[in-house]
């Protein structure tokens, strides 16, 4: 018998701590040169042009995912709801009917500095179709902007 709740099962919670200072891994999620260079879980990309920042509360930070054949777009938008610079960003998605997503979700990038190293804590939810596929999503692209931070 599953005992975990609807919401803990209908939310994505990863936590990662990253070889490199906050402000690089702020700048990664909120800079869209940064974001076209990992954003996207394995067989996607985020081209530059796909993507755009109003870096401030009540703007908007909306991207295109294309699959690396081109044959896919996945478009997503945000109206970001609370920003902290570098330790938070929150943004709430448009509602989504293409992807089962009727309803709004909560993506909730936490950063906290461990003297050069940074722990992210990332929440998105809820996800009315369950936290499987995005959670491997969000793996995905966690693991890409692990190898591009480290590289800078």
């Amino acid at each position: 018998m599953d005992t975990r709740t609807a919401t803990e099962t209908q939310q994505v919670a990863i936590t990662h701590v990253f070889d490199a200072p906050i402000e690089h891994v702020f700048r990664a999620w909120t800079d869209p040169d940064e974001l076209a260079a990992w954003y996207g879980p394995a067989g996607m990309r985020t081209p530059r042009e796909n993507i755009q920042i109003d870096l401030r509360v009540g703007g908007r930070y909306e991207l295109t995912m294309v699959s690396l054949d081109g044959d896919r777009e996945f478009s997503i938008g945000y109206e970001i709801v609370e920003l902290s610079p570098p330790e938070l960003l929150v943004l709430r998605s448009d509602p989504m009917p293409a992807a089962s997503k009727g309803d709004s979700t909560t993506v909730r990038v936490a950063l906290e500095d461990l003297d050069g190293r940074t722990r992210m804590t990332l929440t998105d939810g809820p996800l009315p179709f369950g936290r499987e596929h995005a959670e491997a999503g969000y793996r995905a692209a966690v693991d890409k902007l692990a190898a591009h931070v480290r590289a800078r």
